[in-house]
């Protein structure tokens, strides 16, 4: 299971409610929070805030984790992971991680960066022929594009691809990278590449790279170079069988407000043998999981004495690469940009956190946030369509500063 307690510590009750087996195998130490600089009550607030949206029916479940100081101080199940089976949240259960596999995805191809594999500033067609003869869309017109897509704008989100949602991916989920790379390809640009800040699936052709570049499928590098040295067991593209119960049904708002399952242990295709190996967001994961995954980027690469990444690639990184684009989708700005694989915060003082967070989020309610200024990592996992339309993110992410101790 998840956690060891720390030997001095007792939890009080009325302190956070840790609502877990404790076993000695663990990847992180329960520390009172006073003892890193938050409050409980300020935490007790957060819990009630969280717990709200359940409460009303706005979401299924939720699950809300802090770690400060490499400690873990807030960990939180609230809800049902089904509601017609009135399954309560466990705190291993399996959740789709959705966009927050671009990061790892990005991270991964980081890696061979380090390793000389491709500069950044490389066309992607000296890896991937099909990017030699690309077209754009222009005021109706489909014109050859006049500058190539480069490594940097996949990871960017700078090539001019378009989005993809859910519907798009199971019209594709039969297709292997390369097929799916080769096929996507075949559609005009939005804009010329280099020039505009656009969302899309550029990460997808991040892992078919990796696979280019790597020699191997990309599920395998993601588990021998990351989810095996960080010990991420329950992150995968594919659910072993026998861990298909903990999986949580994904919800949609329905036409009377209701939730209505939308991919459920019954009917999900993660249990089937899976060909799309979706980088932009088809892996499964944790809270625990992806804890430690952030941890690792929080500690500059580093990992119980493992080094997965030098800590001058994540400065790389963690730069704002979005600066002299335009943008069309999901703005930025003076306070936040876009790094190679994840935002960053730009200044202090902003309702985003501090000047040199970093992190991201998933559509389907899940989002990390790491900020190396207060050595803290937040997570907070759910399953249902739109949550943006709720502010989860911004209420929970204000509610973890204004826990911290001044």
């Amino acid at each position: 299971m998840l956690y060891k307690t720390a030997s001095s510590y007792s939890i009080k009750t009325g302190l956070l409610l840790f609502s877990f087996l404790l076993s000695a195998q663990s990847a992180f130490e329960i520390s009172n929070p006073e003892l890193q600089g938050m409050s409980s009550e300020k935490l007790k607030i957060l819990n009630d805030a969280m717990h709200k949206f359940v409460d009303n029916n706005d979401i299924s479940a939720i699950q809300t984790a802090i770690v400060k100081n490499g400690k873990l101080i807030h960990f939180d199940s609230y809800g049902n992971s089904d509601i017609s089976d009135q399954d309560s949240l466990e705190n291993d259960d399996i959740f789709r991680i959705a966009s927050m596999t671009k990061p790892i995805v990005s991270v991964a191809l980081m890696m061979l960066h380090e390793e000389g594999k491709f500069k950044l500033n490389d066309p992607v067609y000296k890896y991937i022929p099909e990017f030699k003869n690309l077209t754009v869309k222009k005021r109706k017109k489909t014109k050859p594009v006049k500058n190539h897509v480069k490594v940097v704008d996949l990871l960017r989100h700078s090539a001019g691809l378009n989005f993809r949602g859910p519907e798009d991916y199971r019209k594709t989920i039969n297709l292997t990278l390369e097929e799916y790379t080769k096929e996507a390809v075949k559609d005009p640009l939005k804009f010329e590449p280099g020039t505009t800040w656009w969302y899309s699936y550029a990460t997808d052709i991040c892992g078919y790279l990796i696979e280019v570049l790597s020699g191997e499928k990309l599920d395998d590098f993601l588990k021998n170079r990351i989810f095996d040295p960080l010990e991420m067991n329950d992150t995968f593209f594919e659910l072993p069988a026998k861990k298909l119960d903990r999986l949580t049904t994904l919800y949609v708002v329905g036409d009377n407000k209701e939730l209505v399952s939308f991919d459920s242990k019954a009917n999900t295709p993660f249990k089937d043998k899976v060909i799309l190996l979706n980088g932009s967001g088809g892996l499964l994961s944790t809270t625990e999981d992806y804890l430690k995954f952030s941890l690792m980027l929080l500690n500059n690469g580093s990992y119980k004495g493992q080094q997965l990444l030098n800590k001058e690639t994540l400065d790389l990184m963690k730069f704002d690469h979005s600066q002299g684009l335009k943008y069309k989708k999901l703005a930025f700005g003076k306070k936040k940009g876009f790094g190679l694989g994840f935002e960053v915060v730009k200044e202090d003082g902003t309702k985003f956190g501090s000047k040199g967070t970093f992190g991201w989020g998933g559509m389907f309610g899940t989002y990390f946030r790491v900020d190396p200024k207060q050595n803290m990592i937040m997570i907070y996992m759910t399953q249902s369509f739109e949550t943006y339309k709720l502010k989860i993110a911004d209420i929970f992410r204000a509610h973890v500063y204004e826990s911290l101790i001044q």
